[in-house]
């Protein structure tokens, strides 16, 4: 089957965009829920406090540029196109929110978050 073949099958422009969306947002809400509410807490109650802060200096990072871009593909692919999250104003405010708090978690309450635990590491050996 040639790669033509396989695109004629596929659904129309705006027809794959809300297969696409559902598919980035379900991503991005299950990814969220489960490093904050499983991930972490096993991590946490399972490894030694040198591994689990070994662990987490690794892991935010990359989780926090996952969620950036999984929200940014969430919004690219808004079924009425991404161009109507600014005519509608309930549509834009989620990702709004979304955006500001990925932003401040990336840039700001991560790096203070992982320098308290480091200082603290280091206070206790």
């Amino acid at each position: 089957m040639a790669l033509s073949d396989f695109l004629n099958i596929l659904p129309s422009g705006s027809g794959i965009l809300a297969p696409l969306h559902l598919l980035s947002y379900s991503t991005l809400f299950g990814a969220q829920l489960y490093q904050t509410f499983i991930l972490t807490k096993v991590a946490f109650q399972e490894l030694p406090r040198p591994v689990f802060l070994k662990f987490q200096q690794r892991a935010f990072p990359t989780y926090f540029r996952g969620q950036t871009l999984m929200l940014v593909l969430t919004a690219a692919t808004y079924p009425l196109g991404p161009l109507a999250l600014f005519h509608e104003k309930m549509a834009w405010i989620p990702f709004a929110m979304a955006g500001v708090t990925a932003a401040l978690n990336f840039f700001v309450y991560g790096p203070r978050t992982m320098a308290a635990m480091l200082a603290r590491y280091g206070q206790g050996t």
